[in-house]
């Protein structure tokens, strides 16, 4: 139950950050995900993702049609210039999924994520992880 609360208030939170400052979302990436995979506490299907940086702190990441929207804040932040494409890593154990860092272009960073309860589990198992890349896109000039 103290999870649950502290969820609703992340999500409370966020919602508010960024009806109360559409102008600090940004688009960062678009990428089509062929697989679901898990990010934060959900489970988002396949689709084409949009990741937006809102108020500087959160990541939210939204599916076009609005079928899974998920709000991550990230573990730790690297910035580095050594890539020049945005891409989503994700770590897969068999044909489950887990989205692990998100590396952008327009901030020139690397997001690492914290590790789903369900990864740990799976690691815990002994279990080795395979790294699957996603190539996304930057979004376009009008930040969409």
């Amino acid at each position: 139950m103290k999870n649950y609360a502290a969820i609703v208030l992340v999500v409370c939170v966020a919602f508010l950050t960024m009806a109360a400052a559409p102008a600090h979302a940004q688009t960062m990436i678009k990428a089509d995900v062929p697989f679901s995979f898990s990010a934060g506490y959900g489970v988002l299907p396949a689709g084409e993702y949009s990741i937006t940086r809102v108020g500087g702190q959160f990541t939210l990441l939204l599916s076009s049609g609005e079928r899974g929207i998920e709000l991550m804040m990230p573990n730790t932040t690297e910035w580095r210039r050594d890539f020049n494409t945005p891409k989503l890593v994700f770590h897969r154990y068999g044909d489950e999924y887990f989205l692990a860092e998100v590396w952008t272009t327009a901030d020139s960073a690397v997001r690492q994520l914290a590790v789903h309860p369900r990864e740990r589990q799976l690691a815990k198992a002994g279990v080795s992880p395979q790294v699957a890349v996603v190539y996304g896109a930057p979004p376009s000039a009008n930040g969409n």
